[in-house]
């Protein structure tokens, strides 16, 4: 059975008594499962579905358009990746979908010309871009509370942090389209980021329970999914679990709104020292999030 939290309305009001309650009711969750529902988030219905029609009205560009904003290094990767453009991790084809990419860059790396032509499609994808930039604040805060740490330890982490949202489209279409021999049309992963929260306007996403057995998670209205990645998991030395997931093979059109939660350019991500010891010693090795996180996208999208 999926976790179902309720939060205290949007997370840009959240009181430290809001972020101590919301860190009592994922704080069990977050151990166990790395993955929840969220209730009464307060971003607006209206908002979220806007985006939905943004990114179907980008995907229906002749092919020739869509390249116009290819994802590159040189982008930092915002922009698009076309069908077949992502490898998989766990095979030798590629991913069975189409992404976009909007949000922050950094001054560490070459910046592209304008990145407002990367964002110029998607005003209301933006919009709620920055809702939900809160939204992973106020959790992040929470899982820092149920670590026993400052509700603002990541704060210092978080000057120019490097969040993004992909809009993903999945065609039904699309596995014979790229020669798909797998019965799922995203790989299983983690993600590179602290956490992820998603919409999805049909069922595909997947999570691994804690037991290895995958569950299918379903469309809930009003609510948003939120899972664990490899960041907390990595600084909380494995007490704060990450969800692998993947995506089944979709049976008809679907669209999901991806929003990641990332940490500046180029912090080391290794277990705290507070949570190792003697009886606790490092489980994970540190991760740089400038140089590794780049290397690892590179790896994916071979350019």
């Amino acid at each position: 059975m999926m976790p179902h939290v309720q939060l205290p309305g949007h997370a840009a009001g959240w009181t430290s008594k809001d972020r101590a309650a919301v860190a009592a009711g994922i704080g069990d969750v977050c151990r166990r499962k790395g993955f929840f529902f969220v209730h009464n988030h307060g971003i607006p219905a209206d908002l979220i579905r806007n985006a939905y029609v943004e990114m179907q009205r980008f995907y229906q560009l002749p092919l020739a358009e869509k390249r116009k904003y290819d994802a590159t290094e040189q982008s930092q990767f915002l922009g698009y990746r076309g069908l077949g453009r992502e490898r998989s991790r766990t095979h030798s084809g590629t991913e069975a979908c189409e992404q976009y990419r909007i949000g922050n860059t950094t001054d560490e790396l070459a910046l592209p010309s304008s990145v407002d032509f990367y964002h110029a499609h998607f005003p209301k994808s933006l919009e709620l871009f920055h809702h939900l930039t809160h939204l992973g604040d106020g959790i992040l805060a929470a899982c820092a509370l149920d670590m026993g740490l400052a509700e603002n330890f990541f704060t210092g982490y978080l000057d120019s942090p490097l969040h993004r949202l992909g809009l993903n489209y999945y065609g039904a279409s699309h596995p014979s389209d790229v020669g798909s021999t797998v019965g799922y049309a995203m790989s299983p992963h983690i993600d590179l980021s602290l956490l992820t929260i998603l919409d999805q306007d049909e069922p595909g996403l997947e999570v691994r329970d804690s037991d290895r057995e995958w569950l299918e998670v379903p469309t809930v209205p009003g609510a948003l999914f939120v899972f664990l990645a490899d960041y907390v998991q990595r600084w909380s030395n494995g007490l704060h679990r990450a969800a692998p997931h993947r995506v089944s093979a979709v049976r008809r059109d679907r669209m999901s709104i991806q929003y990641k939660h990332r940490p500046d350019y180029g912090v080391v991500v290794r277990p705290l020292d507070t949570l190792t010891g003697p009886a606790d010693p490092p489980t994970y090795a540190p991760l740089n999030t400038g140089p590794d996180y780049v290397t690892a996208l590179r790896a994916i999208l071979g350019r």
